[in-house]
Formats: C-alpha cells, structure tokens, sequence
C-alpha cells in the first residue's frame, strides 16, 4: 500500500475517534484535524529512503472561531498533535523535530468558518498555493492548499461551497511538491478552468476555477 492511500486509510477513523464524542454536533476540529494531516503529507519528503516531516504547525482561524473554540483549546492542540504522531508511527515517518506541536491562533484575515495552516519553519523557496473566492460566499474567502483538498457543499469538505449548484462531492484539489491539479469527482454541474470544462487539469498561477456558480482564483506563491 502506498504512502498516500495508508494515510487517507487511517485519517478518517483517528479523526472520528478523537473528535465525535467532545463535538458531536461540530464538525470543525475534525476538519481542522484533516487540514492538518493533508498539510503533512503534503510537506513529507523522502530524505534517502527515510519519510521525513516537519513537527511545528500553525492553525489560523477567525477571531470569531477562535473565541468560540477557546474553551477547548489546549484539549484540541494536544489531539491534533496525537493524531499526527499516531499517524507519522504508523506510516513510518521521522519528524524533524524533538516533538510534534500545534498551535491555534486567530487571525483577522481569515474568513469564518476558514482553516489556513502554517509551518513555523517553512523553508525559502518552497512554493504556497491557493484559492481566493471571486464570484460566491464567503465573498472574500481564501483557502491554503495542501496535500488533498475536497471541493463541495458538504461539510467534510476542506473546501465548503455554500451554493446549490455545487455538488456535495465535487472534486478535489491535489498538491504534490510545485505542482497542483483539480479533478472532477463526477459533479452535477462540471468543474471548469479559464472556462472549460476539465475532468483533471494541471493549474498555474492565476487560473480561474469554476464549480458550478462559484468562481475562485488559483495563486501560486
């Protein structure tokens, strides 16, 4: 089994176990928890045969999230770093560093409702992807792209679309070193780059996406 597929085999009953009974009726820590293991699979390098990842992680979420969740925080911060490193044993991945550390912190340039993730330790010159709303709601969201991102209007998405014309399960946004590709996962409406409809598309900087009536700008930085 490749690396990727024992990930996404083990992400989905970490993440329920560690979450469904402290927040049955609130999805978000659980995708938070998603955002962050796609992060690191998506910074996981092979260093000489070794699988080898960053430790420090960085939540950014709406002050106004923030606040709602603070009551929690230092109970989430532990979890989301107990299902990385069940994770990275299980896989077979070495952590850069002594420990595995996340952190929650508001940021006022973050929609509500939005995730962005952050490495402490990025290294110069690795590139950084991600799609700004143009046309749908929330009208000014950005969403930092990494590993696998799913697109559509149900809640386990990483991308949630609130419009009716979207699909529950869209399609996904897959990132892999410098390069990023979205493909339709079978969609009512069809998934469109620079207007045309694609089933997989390479994307570069500047790209408009289109899923259903919801426009998004593709940057890569």
């Amino acid at each position: 089994m490749s690396f990727l597929a024992k990930i996404e085999q083990l992400c989905a009953s970490f993440i329920e176990r560690a979450f469904a009974k402290s927040f049955p009726s609130d999805l978000e820590p659980a995708q938070i928890a998603r955002k962050l293991v796609s992060t690191m699979e998506a910074r996981t390098r092979d260093d000489n045969g070794r699988l080898q990842a960053p430790g420090s992680y960085e939540v950014f979420v709406s002050p106004a999230d923030f606040d709602r969740l603070a009551e929690h925080r230092e109970y989430l911060e532990r979890a989301w770093a107990q299902l990385l490193r069940d994770l990275a044993a299980r896989v077979g991945i070495t952590i850069d560093e002594e420990e595995i550390n996340v952190t929650m912190t508001p940021r006022t340039s973050v929609p509500l409702g939005a995730i962005d993730i952050g490495l402490p330790a990025d290294a110069k010159g690795v590139k950084h992807f991600r799609l700004s709303m143009l046309v749908g709601l929330p009208p000014d969201a950005t969403y930092a792209l990494a590993g696998t991102s799913r697109v559509g209007r149900s809640d386990r998405s990483e991308i949630v679309l609130s419009d009716p014309s979207v699909s529950r399960a869209h399609a996904i946004v897959e990132v892999s070193g410098d390069e990023a590709v979205v493909r339709d996962l079978g969609s009512t409406n069809g998934t469109f780059v620079n207007g045309r409809r694609v089933t997989t598309q390479a994307l570069h900087d500047g790209d408009e996406l289109r899923f259903g009536n919801t426009r998004l700008k593709f940057e890569a930085r």
